[in-house]
């Protein structure tokens, strides 16, 4: 009876250290850091702050993501674009826009990444040149081209709506 007693106390303390040692793993698979590409906030992350960003906080993970897929109209002006992004909602979040030319630039680097993206297409970005024209890039070479805001020379210029977390 002794043995047994022994041996069951042995095989309960394995159990409760692999039962610990579970709960610590799930806890660092939770804490696993976002990367580019994943999936968060409605969108695909974009771009994670780092030490030196504005708004970077160490403890909490801040930056960029961007909508799954372009808007569904391929010709919108940019007022048009504007304006819808603005309105929207992907999965409970708001708060989207027109990407910045900067966050346009980020977007073109990790299209492959975050997929999705059309080559031999032009993004408008939110970034205005002047009150006619607008920033747009292609997503083939990464070319910035000032894009007239509105009108017949517009041409087909793609949205991809992004968001700051």
């Amino acid at each position: 009876m002794k043995f047994f007693s022994k041996t069951l106390f042995i095989q309960l303390m394995i159990a409760l250290q692999l039962s610990c040692l579970g709960i610590m793993v799930s806890a660092v698979s939770f804490a696993a850091p976002l990367n580019v590409g994943d999936e968060y906030g409605g969108g695909k992350v974009v771009y994670i702050l780092k030490p030196g960003d504005p708004g970077y906080k160490a403890d909490e993970p801040h930056g960029l993501v961007a909508a799954k897929e372009d808007l569904p109209q391929e010709s919108l002006t940019w007022f048009e674009a504007k304006a819808a992004v603005e309105r929207m909602a992907i999965s409970g979040n708001k708060g989207w826009s027109l990407p910045n030319e900067r966050e346009l630039i980020l977007l073109y680097q990790n299209k492959y990444l975050v997929g999705g993206f059309r080559d031999y297409s032009y993004y408008w970005s939110g970034s205005e040149i002047d009150p006619k024209k607008a920033l747009s890039i292609d997503f083939y070479n990464g070319e910035k081209v000032a894009s007239i805001k509105s009108g017949a020379l517009t041409g087909i210029r793609r949205v991809r709506p992004v968001r700051k977390f």
